[in-house]
């Protein structure tokens, strides 16, 4: 992992960059300015290969005192960026961030991480959004947030709890209806979250997408083999695919979930938001996983709580 700061003007005061070495890639020399009398904000980064190809780039920015939602970026991010140095990109941080001021971090990820566990199925993230390695934990999401929460020391800045309670907060999903959600736009008339309220799609654009209840029950059920093992020091399951796709696998780490200003049950219990409601008021679809062995889906997400996200793209047969 590399960081670099590099100073600003108008609209934010400093900004980290982080930039994280993935499986056959390597990030570096990620830099960055904002341009002068302007919201732009332009992020240069290096990306080296071993085995070539084509990868896909995402950028995140979490700012250190406020959240930010940052989905307007242009040039070298999403799909098919090949390897080169000088890799750039533009954040349009005046429409993302309007009339705002403060301290950010951009996190570029990069990987080819794109794990196919069984014919027809869609491609699997190596890791969760938010996450710099496969067995970080990532952000935490309520369901339909596309912000996501980063914990300091198991607790966070934002309570999932109270805010929800107190209903002021942008926990807009709980307490309505799938028909209220999909008059409001939050669904699609297919019944899962529309892009701009999807996660995955909006952190790291291109094709992909929070998984459909279907694909988790596949990956949980129907065409993988689940075994509890612990890596770095992280424990969670490598999920394999079967027969022709065996040699293929992806790691799930035990990340806990965000409840009020805590993060309970990491290390133990792995909750992962899927992109469809339950027909009533406040629950979703979700995978469950723990340390005892188990792991099941359920529609008892209940969408104010801070789960974790693991992208999919491609098809949902």
């Amino acid at each position: 992992m590399k960081s670099r700061l590099f100073g600003v003007c108008a609209m934010i005061a400093l900004a980290t960059t982080v930039a994280w070495t993935g499986l056959a890639e390597t990030v570096t020399n990620v830099r960055g300015v904002q341009r002068e009398n302007s919201n732009l904000v332009d992020i240069y980064y290096d990306l080296e290969s071993s085995d070539g190809g084509l990868y896909s780039v995402a950028v995140q920015v979490e700012g250190r005192t406020e959240a930010v939602t940052a989905a307007t970026f242009t040039g070298d991010v999403g799909d098919g960026i090949a390897p080169g140095k000088n890799k750039h990109v533009v954040w349009d941080a005046g429409a993302d961030w309007p009339k705002k001021k403060g301290d950010v971090k951009a996190i570029v990820t990069v990987t080819n991480g794109k794990v196919q566990l069984w014919e027809g199925g869609p491609y699997w993230a190596d890791r969760n959004i938010g996450a710099n390695a496969p067995e970080d934990y990532g952000l935490y999401f309520w369901w339909g947030d596309t912000t996501g929460h980063r914990p300091s020391g198991g607790t966070f800045s934002f309570n999932f709890y109270n805010d929800n309670l107190n209903n002021n907060s942008a926990i807009y999903t709980y307490g309505k209806s799938v028909a209220e959600l999909q008059s409001a736009g939050w669904v699609t008339s297919d019944g899962v979250l529309a892009p701009a309220h999807d996660a995955a799609h909006v952190k790291w654009g291109g094709a992909w997408r929070m998984p459909t209840f279907q694909e988790l029950y596949d990956l949980c059920y129907t065409y993988c083999d689940w075994t509890w093992t612990t890596r770095n020091g992280v424990n969670g399951y490598v999920v394999r695919g079967r027969g022709a796709y065996s040699s293929n696998s992806i790691f799930v780490p035990f990340a806990g979930s965000g409840d009020g200003t805590s993060l309970i049950y990491a290390g133990s219990l792995g909750i992962y938001w899927s992109s469809v409601p339950r027909s009533d008021y406040y629950y979703a679809y979700v995978l469950y996983f723990n340390y005892w062995g188990s792991h099941y889906t359920d529609d008892h997400g209940d969408r104010s709580r801070g789960y974790s996200v693991r992208p999919v793209q491609g098809s949902t047969k």
